[in-house]
This record gives C-alpha cells, sequence and structure tokens, in this order.
C-alpha cells in the first residue's frame, strides 16, 4: 500500500494554504493567491477546475466543508483569509459569497464545522476562536496568549483550540473544560481520530495522539525534521501529516509507514479523500493528489516531471536534522539495496550531499534533492500574513519605524531587493546595497555552495540597513556575471519577475487635506462640490487594514476625479490610485455605463492625450494627471477584478501607451508608464498567448530604445524577459527587437540595477 503520485492541479499562482475533500472525487483549495478552488475529477487521474471563489481581499488561508441541512441542501464551503472575514458559498451559485461572517479582528487561519452542518468555529490570529450557530456568533472563545491556529469539533460536541502558546484548550458551551499540554512549540493542527480521539501536530516537529479522557497524550509520533503544519485522518484510521521539511507523512498504528517528499519545501496542507487517497497543498502554489490503486496511478510523463522535480530540489539541512557529512557513506551506498519501502538516505558525493528514496517497487533509488548548508533562522518570520526565512528591519529615516524586508532562501537576492524599494517607493539606484544587504545577512549562502559564512545577528540593532550606506565587500560573486551568476539548485538560470508592481504607498491623510482644500475652492453651484458627509467619509478611508469602500464613498471620489477643474484633480487621482491597489470595487463599479478605464481615461485625458500624434507637448498638469492615471490603470492589476479589467481594455491601453513616451518629459511619467507596460507583459503571461506578448514586446522596445530614464528602462528590460521567458516567440523577436538595445544597456546603463538586469535578461536571450 505505497502513495504513488495520481495527478498535479495547477492554477493558483501562490501557495495553497487549505484544502478539503468532499468525497473522492471534489476537492476545495484556498491560497494565498486570494482565492479558492473547486476541482472535480474528469478521470482517473484528472482533476479539472469547476469554479474559481472570488470574494476575500487578501490572502485566504483556512477552508473547511459545510454538510448540507434543510436551508442548503448541497451544503456549504467556508473560507477565511487576512481580510479577517469568513465567506460562505453555496455551490449551487459560487458567483459570490452567499454571506459573510464578520468580528475577528486578524487573520483567520483555521476553520471547522459540525456533522450536522449547524455549527462553524474558527481560530483567529486575533487569539480567540469563535462558534457560530446557524450564522450567528454564540460564544468567544477567549483565554490564550497568541494566535489561534487550530479548531477542531469532537464527536461529543465539545471544541477543541490550539494555539502558539502550545496549549490545547477544550471548551464546552463556551466555558474551559480542560488543557492537554506537552507540545514545546506552537500547535498547528488538530485532527479528530475515532474512539474519542484526537491527534495534534506542533511546531515541535512532533505528532500526538491524545484522548478526551486523559489529560495526558497516549503518543508521540516523531519523524518530520521540522515544523508539522496539518493533519488528516484517512478513512482506514491512518494519520497523515505535512510540514517544512517538504514531505508528507502517513503513519499506521503509531508507526511511521510511508514518507512522500515533494519539489518544495513547505506542505501547508493535507486532506485524505473519501476513497482513501491523499491530496496536499504546497508552497509551490500546486495540489497534487496521491494513491494507492493502480488505475488511478499518474500517466509515465506527469510522473517523471514529478520525479525531475524532486531530484534536482535544494534541501536545506535545517529540515533534515543533524547532519555529521563526514560519517555519511559514498555513492557506492546506492548499490545495496534499501531495507524498506520509501526509505531516505543521504550519500556524500564530493562536496556534495545527495538525499535519495528507495523505491521497492523498482528495486532502484532515486534523488529526490541536494542537501544545501544551513540557511534561514531556526524558526519562519511572519510578513504580510506570509512566512518568510527572514524578516528584516529597515531603518530609512532617523525618527520612523523601520521598514520590513521579507526574504526567502529560495529567491534571487536582487528580485527580493527590487520588490522591497518598489513596494516601499524608494529609489531603486538602492538596489545593489539592499541586495548586497540580504547576502551578507543571510550567511551568503548560495544553494548549493559549501560556504558556511557567518556574520551577525540581522536582527540587531548594529547591523541594521540604513539606505545608502555602505556594506561593504560581501566576499560573493556578481550574481549576474557567466560562471558566477547566482543560480539556486533545481531552478532556471533566469527568472523574470512573476508579481505585478503595485505603488500603494502613500500618504492618504496628506492627499485627503489637499483634496479639501481644493474641494473649499469649488464654486459651490451644487453640482461639482462634495458635500461635508462624502468629504468625511474619503477622510476616514482605512489603508491600514481592508479598505472598507462603498458605492457611495467611491461616486464621490469619481466626481471630484472627472469633474474637477483638471488642474485640482491630482489629489482625487491620487487617492483612486490607493483605492485601486486595495478594492475589487472600482473593478465593477459603473458610471453611466463607464468602467474604471473608462473613467481613468476621462479624468486623465488618458487615451486623447496619448493616442494624440500630432500632440508634440504636455503642460505640467497634464502630466502630472496623467501620471495618476497610469499609476492607477496599474495598481488595478492588485486585484483579481482589476487586472481582468484592464487586460481585457489592452488593445485600447496599448495603443495610448505606444509613443508616449515622445511627449512625457516628467521623469515620474515615464516611470508610470513602464511600470503599466510591465504588468501588462506579466498579464499576457499569465492570460495570453504569443500574439498579444509580442504586441507588448514591440512598443515595449520603441520606448526602451527612446529613453534614458533609468527606472524605465530597469521596467522594460524586465519586460523583454518576462515575455521571452514566457514565449518562444517573443525570444525569438527580442534577439531582432531589442538584444543590441539590450547589450548596450548592460555595459552603459543609466544605473547598476538597469546594467545587472540586462546582463541577466541578455544572456537568457542569448541561451
Amino acid at each position: 500500500m505505497t502513495f504513488k503520485l495520481s495527478a498535479e492541479l495547477n492554477g493558483h499562482m501562490s501557495d495553497v494554504r487549505g484544502l478539503v475533500a468532499q468525497g473522492g472525487d471534489i476537492l476545495v483549495s484556498v491560497s494565498r493567491d486570494k482565492t479558492g478552488r473547486i476541482w472535480k475529477r474528469a478521470g482517473p487521474n484528472d482533476f479539472v477546475e469547476d469554479s474559481v471563489l472570488l470574494g476575500h481581499t487578501g490572502y485566504v488561508n483556512s477552508v473547511t466543508a459545510i454538510p448540507p441541512t434543510a436551508e442548503y441542501p448541497s451544503g456549504l464551503v467556508a473560507t477565511g483569509g487576512t481580510d479577517k472575514t469568513i465567506c460562505l458559498w453555496d455551490p449551487t451559485d459560487l458567483s459570490q459569497p452567499t454571506f459573510k461572517l464578520t468580528g475577528h479582528t486578524d487573520n483567520v487561519c483555521a476553520l471547522a464545522a459540525s456533522s450536522d452542518g449547524r455549527v462553524l468555529v474558527s481560530g483567529s490570529w486575533d487569539k480567540t476562536a469563535k462558534v457560530w450557530i446557524d450564522g450567528v456568533c454564540k460564544y468567544t472563545l477567549g483565554g490564550h496568549q497568541h494566535a489561534v491556529w487550530c479548531v477542531l469539533i469532537m464527536e461529543d460536541g465539545s471544541v477543541l483550540t490550539g494555539s502558539a502558546d502550545k496549549i490545547i484548550r477544550r471548551w464546552e458551551g463556551g466555558e474551559l473544560k480542560g488543557t492537554f499540554e506537552g507540545h514545546t512549540d506552537c500547535v498547528r493542527a488538530l485532527a479528530l481520530l475515532p474512539g474519542g480521539r484526537f491527534a495534534s501536530a506542533a511546531n515541535d516537529g512532533s505528532v500526538r495522539v491524545w484522548s478526551l479522557g486523559s489529560a495526558k497524550c497516549q503518543a508521540e509520533l516523531y519523524g518530520h525534521t521540522s515544523f508539522v503544519y496539518t493533519l488528516s485522518v484517512l478513512p482506514d484510521g491512518a494519520i497523515v501529516s505535512g510540514g517544512e521539511d517538504r514531505s508528507v507523512r502517513v503513519w499506521r498504528e503509531n508507526e511511521l509507514a510511508q514518507i512522500i517528499l515533494l519539489p518544495s519545501m513547505s506542505v501547508w496542507t493535507v486532506a485524505a479523500l473519501g476513497n482513501g487517497d491523499i491530496a496536499c497543498g504546497t508552497s509551490d502554489g500546486v495540489v497534487r493528489v496521491f494513491s494507492t490503486e493502480k488505475v488511478r496511478l499518474a500517466t509515465p510523463n506527469t510522473l517523471a516531471t514529478f520525479e525531475q522535480a524532486n531530484a534536482s530540489f535544494a534541501v536545506s539541512k535545517k529540515t533534515m536534522g543533524d547532519i555529521d557529512t563526514s560519517k555519511l557513506p559514498g555513492p557506492e551506498r546506492l548499490e545495496r539495496p534499501g531495507s524498506k519501502d520509501q526509505q531516505v538516505i543521504m550519500v556524500k558525493s564530493g562536496l556534495t550531499v545527495e538525499a535519495y528514496q528507495w523505491d521497492q517497487g523498482k528495486q532502484s533509488w532515486a534523488k529526490v534533492g541536494e542537501v544545501v548548508d544551513a540557511v534561514g533562522q531556526s524558526q519562519k518570520q511572519v510578513f504580510g500574513g506570509k512566512e518568510y526565512d527572514y524578516v528584516f528591519d529597515v531603518d530609512i529615516q532617523e525618527g520612523m519605524p523601520p521598514l520590513k524586508l521579507p526574504f526567502n532562501v529560495t529567491e534571487n537576492p536582487y528580485g527580493a531587493a527590487q520588490k522591497f524599494l518598489e513596494r516601499n517607493g524608494i529609489n531603486l539606484d538602492h538596489l545593489d546595497t539592499v541586495a548586497n544587504f540580504i547576502i551578507k545577512n543571510t550567511d551568503g549562502v548560495q544553494l548549493g555552495s559549501g560556504d558556511e559564512s557567518v556574520s551577525a545577528d540581522p536582527f540587531t540593532g548594529g547591523n541594521r540597513y540604513v539606505p545608502g550606506q555602505s556594506t561593504g565587500s560581501t566576499g560573493v560573486p556578481d550574481p549576474f556575471t557567466g560562471g558566477s551568476r547566482y543560480v539556486p539548485v533545481g531552478s532556471a538560470a533566469y527568472e523574470p519577475p512573476s508579481e505585478y508592481v503595485i505603488n500603494s504607498q502613500g500618504n492618504p491623510a496628506g492627499i485627503t487635506k489637499k483634496l479639501a482644500e481644493f474641494n473649499a475652492a469649488i464654486a459651490d453651484d451644487g453640482a461639482h462640490r462634495l458635500d461635508d458627509e462624502q468629504m468625511q467619509a474619503l477622510q476616514k478611508l482605512d489603508f491600514a487594514g481592508p479598505l472598507v469602500l462603498t458605492d457611495d464613498v467611491y461616486a464621490a471620489l469619481l466626481k471630484s476625479a472627472m469633474q474637477w477643474p483638471k488642474d485640482k484633480r491630482f489629489p482625487s487621482l491620487d487617492l483612486l490610485r490607493l483605492v485601486a491597489a486595495a478594492s475589487p470595487l472600482p473593478a465593477t463599479h459603473l458610471v453611466s455605463g463607464k468602467g474604471f478605464v473608462e473613467c481613468i481615461g476621462e479624468a486623465t485625458e488618458f487615451f486623447e492625450l496619448l493616442g494624440d500624434e500630432g500632440r508634440k507637448g504636455l503642460t505640467k498638469p497634464e502630466e502630472v494627471n496623467l501620471m495618476m492615471g497610469a499609476r492607477a490603470l496599474a495598481n488595478a492589476f492588485a486585484t483579481l477584478a482589476g487586472a481582468d479589467l484592464v487586460w481585457q481594455s489592452r488593445k485600447q491601453v496599448l495603443r495610448a501607451l505606444d509613443g508616449s513616451w515622445i511627449k512625457a518629459v516628467n521623469p515620474n511619467l515615464l516611470t508610470a508608464l513602464s511600470n503599466l507596460y510591465l504588468n501588462l507583459a506579466i498579464a499576457a503571461s499569465r492570460k495570453g498567448d504569443d500574439d498579444e506578448g509580442l504586441s507588448i514586446l514591440s512598443a515595449a522596445s520603441r520606448f526602451l530604445s527612446c529613453t534614458s530614464n533609468a527606472d524605465a528602462q530597469l521596467r522594460l528590460v524586465n519586460v523583454f524577459g518576462v515575455l521571452s521567458h514566457k514565449f518562444q516567440l517573443c525570444k525569438d523577436s527580442a534577439r531582432v527587437l531589442g538584444d543590441e538595445t539590450i547589450v548596450i544597456l548592460g555595459f552603459q546603463g543609466k544605473s547598476d540595477a538597469v546594467k545587472r538586469a540586462a546582463k541577466d535578461v541578455g544572456t537568457f536571450l542569448s541561451s
């Protein structure tokens, strides 16, 4: 009874954080891409995406299935996330949530439903759990000292909550009835076992079995070599666990029965299907299904791709336990068979430590990764609802709070640095300094190298990064040059940007102050001036958390942006830019039949001014408004609805953009226009085909050959990288359209960041 790959479900664009199975043929997954997805079986080893759940405005981290009731005979699906809400979905109409439950004040990271479909329990980072009966919050369970990571409803109706305070609590009728203590780190998962028992898992690497009748742990299951995030139980009673050691483990009668290794470090969630199969969701955005039934095993091509991905995956020593490399056997150990199916061993080949797994059926060892030197912190850090190996404090200005710089060891330091600078509106001239800071303070580790350099604690004040300050020589070879380039093991040499560039930094208080000043100067003719209630509503917009935006408030903002004198529209347009990045409402709101793209076009004359070939120059107010319009259109890509809307209008947008740089003098406008090109390119890589990619590439190449603006050059070089990496036609065309320009920029770019990016893309184009 060995589990082998059955199917891979691709569709999510970020980590899959939650899974629930309905029988043997339906799976529901939720992700940090802000969506849920319903998958239905289309064959023995094939699932298809049936529906996409669009309702959350933040990461979706939890999901459960609510059994049918008289009111909802098809049952419901519940999802929770960082927007602090719980969405309930009726499978008969998934166009929008049937209703939402609100009350938590932080990320909803755990959900569980009762067998009769009436009770839902939620756990949150706000340190509480809530018991909802028929959609109404009946009890709030307080008392935990830290986040409630997991919840469970037992057969007797009592509720269990597991927390980062290491304690499991049992509740009846909203009252605490007992505790279960034994874990030495955050409790991350709970699962129901037959006979009044349950299992728990924690960051201490253990799985434990408990009985409600006793506060003492009945069994401790050890085998994971890092955090254990998730649990499920198969129909035959076997426990399934997953965690930060890239493994799914099957336990039978409290003994480890099988290890399934994945080509992704974090196994966030596992779910047992009704037919005995196992599904798991991982940090690479893929849902994988494993089966013991021969008829449901993956095709040879799918299996070969999976095995190759496993073989090339780099594994940190920190997730493999203590390793004394001096005592490891050499490759000759692979000449002897394994002692049992799925046995994992490590051998030392030169300076490289390789992991192999024994396949009893094939009577052979399969390489499942290279073990690299220790990287990352001993515990994951959380930033923006996502866990990272490092989160650095970055001092930008004396007297101001530090900014957070998140980094995972599987990232290119230069890519992480660029995202940080763009997210915080910092000049990209600091790219080298930030990247070198990351390299230095992550021990300068390049995956697959033998470097074990040690640096000072990156979380102490004396070692904090200040932009513009020299970090000194790191001793790390230039990652963008030839043989010494930074190439993580198991990845392609060049990885283009994959996330939209969103400019969400701003000063809402300052913007609304200017808005109020201009509003007071507008003639009070009853048509254009905003009334006191509208101004107060705009001033109360809170961008610190999930934005609460109503149709009336948005309509008032559009009114000032579209009807005020042109030289007084920029505060409204600036606020529109922030709103577009924070809410999907602009993508669905219509004004006299006009959508967001049309409203931005009318407010800024985006299509008229940029599309007028006879127009040679722009006034300062026109340039400012056009810059705000370009930023707003680019920021719309922050939401799924907004990205779809701008992509649907791509031909109109591209017609206006092509040649726009000839009129533009303002460097901020040039940057905004190039940023819109980059987001369109990333959208094309997700939604388009090679012809659509080529139309973007052609226009971008003309822009690149005409601009000396460093920020615009960097974004346009990345347009080449994104489209050439995705489409072979674009790669072939890029060698003609821009190869010479790219090569020149590699030596004469306006900044070091441009030079490095051009060298990286140029090397890829020549490969």
